[in-house]
Parts: structure tokens; C-alpha cells; sequence
């Protein structure tokens, strides 16, 4: 009862911090308070290519700078009066902890409560419809998902798991906070923020390293182009981390550029402190300068 209260009480706090992450399942109309100011210079045209320039207005530019660099494939070329020249590829790949994975993104968490018998009966049904590749290897010696070695996974796990929290989730919604991969098991309801936490809980719950990446990203359809707060996942998965959106799972068509914010790196009852270092680190607005 006593972690139920303060499990409420962080939820209302970081209430207001949770609203910049929004839903971005495409089908979606965007809330407008998830969108960030983007414009394209008058040389730019849609569609865009696979590689952007922009001009990032940030409140803090060596600290966001300082958190792009842990990520290939977003270059900073530098910053002037606030804004941050950058150029930034389709492909944008973690290189932090590129050797090892700590533990704590395998870690039972406040936020990532795979051990919960909701987030169990999940994993339970995951394995039920995509489970028998994953267990295969491992049956016949009587271990447990949980024993597992991290390396006898191949990537074509995590878009397993990407698909099946797509699909779990039936219900939508910006109407949450931040809720906890418990909660979003039981109410089946989210937004890009419950996506992650969800997708991260599975993976964990299969001995995956995965984490929730907050930030931005640049959704381009071929005649109209968006910023949006959002959030993602990584898995460690054949040796390297592996981007993973279960909530723009089906939008592949689009072009979607990445721009992290932060790892959510505090997952304890204080986890409102992480959400507002992504804040703090969010784009003000966004030009795109140049394509290529």
C-alpha cells in the first residue's frame, strides 16, 4: 500500500514533465503541445534525403552537444548564440557503453517492473506467439528465459518484441504522464512514453539490455514534416545497440530522423529528475538548412 502511495505522488509530480512525449503512431493526430517549432529554409524542399543539416535552438549548447556525442551519426559542427549547427542521418546508432552494456539496463526497476505479474503475464504471452526461436536454444538444457546469454539473441528479437508492444497496446492515448511498464500491461493505454517502457520491461523480462531514450523526432510524409517530443528504445542486441520504436511500428514508409535527448538513466522513485534533463536538453526549434 505504502509503494502504491508513492508510486501516485511521483506520478503527480512528474505529471507536467511528461507531457513534451507524445504518441506518434502516425494514424494519431499530434497533441500540439508534443510539437517543437520546425521550419525548412527557403533552399529546402520535402521529401528530405536521408541526411539533414539543422540549426538546433537549445537553452544549454556544450551540455546537449556533450549528449550528442554519444550516438554515431548525429555530427555537431558547432553552436553560436544558442543554436546548434548539426547534421544528422537516418540511421543514427548508440555508441555509449558500446563494449559493455551495464547492468542496470537489465535491472527489476520502480519504472521497468518486469517482475510485476502483469509485465510476467506479458512476457508469457510474447513468448507464446513469438517465444519458440527465443526458447529453443535454451530448452534443451533446462534453462530459463532468464538465464539466457545476452549474446545467443539476434536483432530479429527486438523487432519481434517492437511488433508485439505495437500490437499489445490497443488504446492510444495522450492522456497519461509517465506511467510504469506494470500499468501500461494492465490498461493496454499509452503514448510513446508507455510504448518504451513497456518494450524495455519485455526485453529485460528475456534477459535483454534495453533502455528508453527521450527526445525528438522528425517525421517526414513527402509533403509535410513535424518535430515531436518522443521517446524510443535501445536493446543490446549482437553486440551493439539497435534503435527500437514500438510506437511508430508500421511507419516505416516515412522518414524519421532521431535526436536523443537523454537515457533515462535514473528508473527509481526520483525518476522525475531524469524526465527533466531530457527537458531541459529538448530542442526550443528546429531549422532544417540543408538536405543531402
Amino acid at each position: 500500500m505504502k509503494h502504491t502511495i508513492v508510486r501516485k505522488k511521483v506520478a503527480i509530480i512528474t505529471l507536467l514533465l511528461g507531457l513534451f512525449a507524445s504518441n506518434t503512431v502516425y494514424a494519431q493526430s499530434t497533441p500540439k503541445f508534443a510539437v517543437i517549432p520546425l521550419t525548412l529554409s527557403e533552399n529546402v524542399s520535402l521529401p528530405l534525403g536521408n541526411e539533414i543539416v539543422l540549426d538546433v535552438k537549445v537553452y544549454d549548447p556544450d551540455l546537449v552537444s556533450t549528449v550528442l556525442g554519444q550516438w554515431r551519426g548525429i555530427e555537431v559542427a558547432g553552436h553560436h548564440n544558442g543554436i546548434l549547427r548539426l547534421s544528422i542521418s537516418e540511421n543514427v546508432m548508440a555508441v555509449v557503453d558500446a563494449q559493455s552494456p551495464h547492468s542496470q539496463y537489465l535491472a527489476n526497476t520502480f519504472v521497468i517492473d518486469y517482475e510485476e505479474a502483469s509485465v510476467k503475464a506479458v512476457t508469457d504471452a510474447f513468448l507464446s506467439d513469438y517465444g519458440k526461436g527465443v526458447k529453443a536454444e535454451d530448452e534443451g538444457k533446462g534453462a530459463s528465459v532468464q538465464e539466457t546469454k545476452v549474446e545467443s539473441y539476434s536483432a530479429e528479437v527486438g523487432a519481434e518484441i517492437e511488433a508485439f508492444v505495437a500490437n499489445y497496446i490497443t488504446e492510444p492515448s495522450y492522456i497519461h504522464s509517465f506511467s510504469f511498464a506494470s500499468t501500461v500491461a494492465k490498461s493496454k493505454s499509452g503514448d510513446c512514453t508507455e510504448y518504451a517502457v513497456l518494450a524495455a520491461a519485455l526485453a529485460r523480462a528475456l534477459a535483454i539490455p534495453a533502455r528508453v531514450v527521450i527526445g525528438t523526432i522528425i517525421v517526414d510524409d513527402g509533403s509535410t514534416v513535424e518535430a515531436i517530443g518522443h521517446a524510443w528504445n535501445e536493446f543490446w542486441l549482437d553486440g551493439r545497440w539497435w534503435s527500437i520504436d514500438a510506437a511508430m511500428y508500421g511507419a516505416e514508409s516515412l522518414n524519421t530522423f532521431y535526436l536523443p535527448s537523454h537515457i533515462l538513466s535514473n528508473e527509481g522513485p526520483g525518476y522525475a529528475l531524469s524526465l527533466s534533463k531530457a527537458v531541459l536538453n529538448s530542442p526550443e526549434s528546429i531549422t532544417v538548412v540543408q538536405k543531402r
